[in-house]
């Protein structure tokens, strides 16, 4: 069929707004595993170059305290926290996506922009609609759809809203960064490429067909629960129909990928998953059986997929199961947030984070479906709570200490067992925290001059060892990564040689003695700054123009385009003076440098201009 567009591109008018203050928590840190190619979930090393073209997959995940009105980084790798900034009046229910250098705190009424690197609040954009979005974190993006509202909102550099005719069913990504949604009302198909500011809808459900998307490998598929099949979409409409070989019931709930080239279903009514392998989308393959997966009574969000492992959130008993993609069940984990609804993410960097209802504690699913807590309270909060407490002892009972106030309160106290005496000593104090990686170096900041760049930074939490280096990389989508190494009592360095009219993304990194942290970023455009300027050249005379006073204009142009002929032209203040002027071509550097235009009026101005657009100094003509 013929592809259906809605265009729309609203550029928000973006408000100035409050600065956010900082706070770092310590904690025990694991050492961060870091890569440079946008294939593997992590930040950057910088050791190795990547291919051309290279794009940071984004670690981690951002989570929000409504209560505390603060926002806190949790490193999925690490399983800790690592960055925390306050963010007043957070809107109950909102949620946290980043795309490469900003955060979004989005609730129903605004959506507020802070920086990764400053952990600072930049701005403000209103919703453009009141209801929670659903959120999809992927290259070019992260986007919000807003289902019933009939829009999706792309957050970043490029923010644009557009519109597609809703109700929208659950939006899906495939690796290339392409959103899907699917259009309940009618059955279409629509596609958002990334860096798109348009939809196309190139295919349609069969008439009076329900269902969902999902995505395989890197294939969007429509999963047909009317007559139980599987079909891929693309630009060319929908592909044949495969056998599921279950009952798909309409209420069905589908993950939004693939588990091992098995696809989770989940039927609610039933108490049970369905796990079908998706294998005969490609007609060379033949296809295991489906897998049933019997589930406990609960209430259980959509299924959701870490690495090759299925995620089950029971919302019911606010816990997690994960299975492996054959069934097998794997772990089961617990919130200790017992209020309100839990959620569930599924972040860019492949796992799948499991919020409480009030952000204070988080499960981090792996890709293998191992799942870890990590507890997200504030530093007094945490420090309260982290306090070692004695273990009971069997000994005799004794009576409480003396104390010396008024209020007659005993000590805590532990009998010394090794003196044979039984006296008394206060309890030991708890051991600190063992050492872990830095913290995000804050304030990251890169200015451009020229083709020079001068990256700036602040001291990274050190996390209870010295931080020794800070390494740099640097990369654009045609340039590949570089990177380089400063000490750890540096806050700036100098990048040289970057190409013109390139816009790079820069990475800081701070490292101590057990491994380096997580990379703050920031991008800087090398835009080309053409100069030209006149001097006095050599001294010759020339038809009327006598020496000494008489001598050639000396013209540089520099930062121009390479290998272009330009036209540069004298003036004077003198206003009897013209002069038609020299064209002249720059070389493969842009560079061009001649003599040309005598002139002898010791005392006036002279300047050039290039095409009619670039001017240069202002020279006093001098005699020689």
């Amino acid at each position: 069929m013929t592809g259906i567009s809605y265009a729309h591109n609203v550029t928000a008018t973006l408000q100035s707004t409050w600065r956010g203050r900082v706070l770092r928590g310590r904690g025990p840190l694991a050492a961060v595993v870091l890569a440079c190619v946008a294939a593997v979930v992590a930040a950057v090393t910088a050791v190795v170059a990547p291919a051309t073209g290279l794009r940071f997959v984004q670690d981690g995940h951002w989570v929000a305290q409504p209560e505390s009105d603060l926002v806190v980084h949790v490193d999925g790798e690490a399983k800790t926290v690592d960055a925390r900034m306050r963010v007043p009046d957070i809107e109950p229910g909102s949620s946290v996506v980043h795309g490469e250098t900003s955060g979004y705190v989005v609730g129903r009424s605004r959506i507020v922009q802070f920086g990764k690197s400053t952990l600072t609040v930049e701005r403000t954009v209103p919703a453009p609609a009141d209801e929670q979005p659903a959120a999809v974190e992927t290259p070019g993006g992260p986007y919000l759809v807003y289902r019933e509202a009939g829009m999706v909102v792309r957050l970043g550099p490029e923010h644009a809203t557009v519109p597609v005719p809703g109700p929208l069913g659950e939006p899906v990504a495939t690796p290339d960064g392409t959103l899907w949604v699917h259009r309940l009302d009618s059955g279409v198909l629509c596609r958002l490429p990334r860096d798109a500011r348009q939809v196309t809808c190139p295919a349609v459900a069969p008439g009076g067909h329900s269902g969902a998307l999902t995505v395989v490998g890197s294939q969007a598929v429509f999963v047909d629960a009317t007559d139980d099949t599987l079909r891929a979409v693309s630009t060319e409409g929908l592909g044949p129909s495969v056998p599921a070989r279950i009952d798909i019931p309409d209420t069905a709930r589908v993950a939004p990928r693939d588990a091992d080239g098995r696809v989770a279903i989940l039927d609610g009514e039933a108490s049970r998953m369905f796990l079908v392998d998706a294998a005969e989308l490609d007609p060379r393959r033949a296809p295991s059986a489906p897998v049933t997966v019997d589930l406990p009574q609960g209430d259980f969000a959509p299924p959701a997929v870490s690495g090759e492992s299925v995620v089950m959130l029971d919302r019911t008993h606010k816990s997690v199961l994960t299975y492996a993609s054959d069934g097998t069940p794997l772990h089961e984990a617990g919130l200790p947030e017992k209020r309100g609804d839990p959620r569930l993410a599924m972040a860019e960097d492949g796992r799948v984070y499991v919020e409480g209802a009030q952000g204070r504690h988080v499960l981090v699913v792996d890709h293998d479906g191992a799942v870890d807590a990590v507890a997200v309270v504030g530093d007094e909060e945490r420090t309260s709570r982290e306090t070692s407490v004695p273990p009971e002892r069997n000994t005799p009972e004794r009576e409480p200490a003396n104390t010396d106030d008024e209020t007659g309160d005993a000590r805590d106290v532990r009998v010394d067992e090794s003196s044979g005496g039984g006296e008394p000593r206060p309890n030991p104090e708890p051991p600190p925290d063992p050492a872990g990686p830095p913290g995000l170096p804050p304030s990251v900041s890169a200015q451009a001059d020229d083709d020079t760049v001068t990256v700036r930074w602040g001291a990274a939490q050190s996390n209870g060892a010295r931080v020794t280096a800070y390494h740099v990389t640097w990369s654009a989508p045609s340039v590949a990564q570089r990177s380089k190494s400063v000490s750890g009592g540096a806050r700036s360095t100098v990048l040289t040689g970057l190409d013109y009219d390139t816009t790079y993304t820069i990475t800081v990194t701070a490292e101590n003695r057990t491994g380096r942290g997580a990379p703050a970023t920031t991008s800087v455009t090398v835009e080309r700054t053409p100069v030209v300027t006149v001097t006095r050249g050599t001294t010759d005379g020339y038809d009327g123009c006598e020496t000494p006073e008489c001598a050639k204009m000396r013209v540089v142009l520099r930062n121009f385009e390479p290998n272009t002929e330009y036209h540069i032209v004298p003036y004077s203040t003198n206003r009897y003076y013209s002069n038609e002027g020299s064209s002249q071509t720059t070389d493969d550097n842009g560079y061009v440098s001649f003599e040309a235009f005598h002139y002898e009026g010791v005392g006036d101005t002279v300047w050039v201009v290039v095409d009619d657009r670039w001017e240069s100094n202002r020279y006093v003509w001098e005699a020689e």
